[in-house]
Parts: C-alpha cells; structure tokens; sequence
C-alpha cells in the first residue's frame, strides 16, 4: 500500500478514531499511519481536542457529534488536484501547502519566509508566477494575463504587485484554482510534448516536477517560519525530484569544479525513494548516458531528503552527513555547487 493509499483510507477515519469509535483493525492502522504522517497527526490532534472540549462533563456533547467529526475529517483535507501519474508529485504538493496555509491570520501571512524580504504572501505569489507560466502554454487563463516573453523573474515581479492589491486569502484561492486548472489541462489529454522555459528550457513532464519540488521547499520555509509542521514528499515523488535535480546539476558543476572535462561523480541517495546515479560534471551529449562500466572519479552517499534540501539551497554541504570515496576534493566542489540550482 503506498502512501498517497494510506491517506485516503486513514483521513475518512480520523473523525471516528478522535471519538475512539474506530474497530480494533481501522484504530491499529490509524495509529500506524500518524507515527509517519505529520499531517494527519495534527489533524488528529485537532479533532481529539474538540471532542475532549464538545464532550466535556461540563456540557452535554451535541446531537450527532461523532457523524459530524466523522464528515469533518476529509472536509478539513482538500483533496489533491485530479492529475495524470507523472504530474502527482505536483498535483501532492499543491494539495499539502493549501493544508498548512489554513486558518492563517494577517500576523501569519506577513511573516517573512524568504530571501530575506518575501512574506508567506509574497511568497505564494511566487508560486502563483512561475506556475502560471506552465498553465498559459497549456492555455488556461492566468490572473493576471501573461505579457508576452514573460520570464520567471518579470512574472514573479507582475503577480507579486498584483497579489500585494489583494488579501491574501485571494491570492490563495487565485493560487490554488490555477494549480487545479492546470492539472485538469494535463488531464485532457496527451502528456504535452516539446519545452517550456521555467528558468531554462524543459520537457513539460519536468517542468511539473520542478514545480512539485518548488513547492514543497517553500511550503518547508512557511512551516518553518509559522511553527506548522511539514513532511517530507512520498517516496514515489521524491524519486523524481532527485533524478531530475541530477540530471541538471552539470549546468551548476561545469564551471564550479576544478578541471572538470571528463570527470564523474557517483551518487547514493539513501532512504526511501532513493537510488544511485552516475553524474557527468559537465552537460553530457544529448542522449549520452556513462557505460555501466564506468569507474567514477568520486563517490557521494547522502540521505535522498537532506540531498533535495541542498540542492534547494536550504541545507550547507557542511550540514550533510555524507560519505565521500575517491576524490574527496572532488565530491566537496560537487556538493559545494549543487545549491547553484536554486533561484528566487
């Protein structure tokens, strides 16, 4: 059972285990999945506390209390936007940040969460801006219109004055409807084909993950910066994250490690969703991958977790526990220049 499965059954759940009125069976998979999901064991916790306070002895509990915590449950959770296989990891976070921005007050939205000067609002404009790149080429209607040749700087800088004229509870209705939008485009038919330049060209497939993989470093700033806990993505998305972090860490490497014609680095990324990867330091030739026989100049071994963080630029290489063999100067200028992969 995967874990995007497990969310399904257990959410339905919740309502009746708060009550403790789930079967012995359905309450052992419930605590189960709350030992590894934070957000469902917050949303359990906030159940647990209404009941507790609704059904004190100090009042008589309501008529129908626990049908109503029961439908409350999945009510609280929008579900993820309906979206082909390959745009899920997308699709999960979209539907992970609504969740932690729920119930936010003015003092929340204006907390700043990144760069140094971007608020959560500001920064769900962000989100709205690059996004809505992928959504116009997909010819969904955008808010505001995209201006010709928009990049995702000018478009950052377009919808970050269009959403500072509005509340933020706009501008998060405005953010989601477009990822809903979007995800239903990609359902209509056929996965796109050719290139869409969201910070350099990309397939559409990979773009998609970019955006997942966006989306869930800046939903941990918000997390971090409100106190909301935040986990980490399913190992089925988390894979793509990483390979498609690999195979562009050359455009970073190329002109950030010392001689680098030539030279490889193998990758082990540890933990679920994991693998290991054999890297090229400079862009390869188009449809070139290294023989299975190849020995690498260097071997990195990290957590698959962390190794996104830094390639986020929310992790120092300093801050890994990582192993390096062979060339250890090697593997320190590869890992020192992976965040180059980030942009505001």
């Amino acid at each position: 059972m995967t874990g995007t499965d497990r969310h399904e059954i257990v959410a339905p759940l919740l309502g009746a285990w708060a009550l403790d009125a789930c079967p012995p069976g359905d309450d052992g998979l419930v605590r189960e999945h709350l030992d590894h999901c934070d957000i469902c064991a917050g949303e359990a916790r906030t159940l647990r506390e209404t009941a507790a306070e609704l059904g004190g002895t100090h009042r008589r509990p309501p008529a129908r209390l626990a049908a109503r915590l029961r439908s409350a449950a999945p009510a609280r959770r929008r579900p993820a936007p309906a979206a082909p296989g390959w745009a899920q990891p997308y699709a999960a976070q979209v539907a992970a940040l609504d969740l932690l921005l729920t119930g936010l007050d003015d003092d929340h939205w204006g907390r700043i969460a990144a760069y140094g000067e971007w608020s959560v609002h500001d920064l769900l404009a962000h989100l709205t801006a690059t996004d809505s790149l992928i959504a116009a080429a997909l010819g969904v209607t955008v808010e505001p219109p995209l201006a010709p040749g928009s990049d995702p700087e000018s478009r950052t800088r377009e919808v970050l004055n269009f959403a500072r004229s509005r509340t933020a509870e706009q501008a998060r209705r405005t953010w989601r409807a477009q990822a809903e939008a979007l995800c239903g485009a990609l359902l209509a038919g056929p996965a796109p084909t050719g290139t869409i330049a969201v910070g350099w060209d990309m397939p559409v497939p990979d773009a998609l993950v970019a955006r997942a993989f966006e989306t869930w470093i800046h939903s941990e700033d918000i997390g971090g910066v409100l106190a909301r806990p935040t986990v980490a993505p399913l190992p089925e998305h988390l894979n793509p994250m990483a390979d498609l972090a690999v195979r562009t860490l050359p455009l970073a490497t190329a002109t950030r490690v010392t001689a680098p014609e030539g030279r490889h680095v193998r990758l082990n990324l540890t933990g679920p969703g994991g693998g290991t990867w054999t890297v090229p330091v400079t862009p390869p030739a188009p449809g070139s991958t290294p023989p299975a026989s190849l020995v690498p100049d260097a071997e990195v071994t990290a957590d698959i977790v962390e190794f996104c963080r830094l390639v986020g630029d929310r992790r120092r290489p300093d801050q890994l526990s990582v192993s390096i063999t062979g060339d250890t100067r090697l593997g320190l200028e590869w890992l020192a220049a992976a965040p180059a992969l980030a942009v505001p």
